[in-house]
């Protein structure tokens, strides 16, 4: 218990803060010297700080990093999360009207699937078929996907003339919100059907992972319409009960993975 009160010790925390900090710094320097080139850098280290934060704190519980070649987890963190992008973005335009009428609650159903495209090809190759590895290809496909969609709304908002202390604020509540949307919706899904692949020793439909599936789907769709739709102020409030069980529904399904054995440094 005492560990958890002293999260500010802990190294995900550090990394937020540094990020945040280094966010704004950015943002105030530009305001100072006019200099706008460095926008782009502000809005990254924003919408990244929520994203990395998380992904530090479940590596430093189960050491998910471990379980895939670094230069994977780069490559779907990059083009994973662009891929996913681009198929959210071109179905979301297609099947979403408005961003403010009930069409906005098919993007869970819309949004989800094209996360888990890039880890399931992985997975259709026959590699990297374990728990860990496919948590860790999730919630990098899901960070990719997150911090790019971030950065879109943060320049939307200087288009609409909130300037770049606007931006930095729409990138503040992103970050403390799509850790517990985007990757957790993903490494949710992820963690039920690597967990049910790496048993059966190939990639298969199982019910369990359509139920993983279903409820991130839902969650997602019931987020953003807690937070877009017109509906009383006191109902927005659901959306943290949204946000804490999906991370609790994360959290259960990771809960039986144990950190990898670090391995003995070599001996001359």
């Amino acid at each position: 218990m005492r560990d958890h009160l002293r999260f500010y010790q802990h190294r995900w925390f550090k990394v937020w803060i540094a990020l945040i900090v280094l966010s704004f710094s950015l943002i105030a320097m530009m305001q100072a010297a006019g200099n706008q080139a460095v926008l782009p850098a502000a809005f990254f280290y924003g919408a990244a700080a929520g994203p990395f934060a998380l992904l530090l704190a479940i590596h430093d519980r189960i050491h998910i990093a471990t379980s895939v070649p670094p230069m994977t987890l780069m490559g779907m963190f990059l083009f994973g999360g662009g891929v996913a992008l681009l198929l959210g973005g071109y179905f979301d335009a297609l099947f979403i009207s408005a961003k403010n009428s009930t069409s906005i609650l098919r993007v869970g159903w819309i949004e989800e699937p094209a996360k888990l495209v890039p880890p399931l090809a992985v997975a259709l190759t026959g590699r990297h078929l374990t728990k860990a590895a496919g948590v860790a290809l999730g919630l990098s496909c899901a960070t990719g996907f997150a911090i790019m969609e971030s950065m879109a709304y943060a320049w939307k908002s200087v288009a609409n003339h909130d300037g770049a202390v606007g931006a930095g604020t729409v990138l503040l509540l992103r970050g403390l919100s799509t850790p517990f949307s985007h990757l957790v919706w993903t490494g949710l899904v992820c963690a039920v059907a690597f967990g049910a692949w790496q048993a059966r020793g190939r990639a298969v439909l199982t019910v369990p992972i359509v139920v993983a599936f279903v409820t991130a789907a839902m969650l997602h769709s019931l987020s953003d319409g807690l937070l877009i739709l017109d509906i009383p102020r006191p109902a927005r409030l659901l959306f943290l009960v949204v946000a804490v069980a999906s991370y609790w529904l994360f959290h259960r399904a990771t809960r039986d993975m144990k950190p990898a054995p670090m391995p003995e440094p070599s001996r001359a």
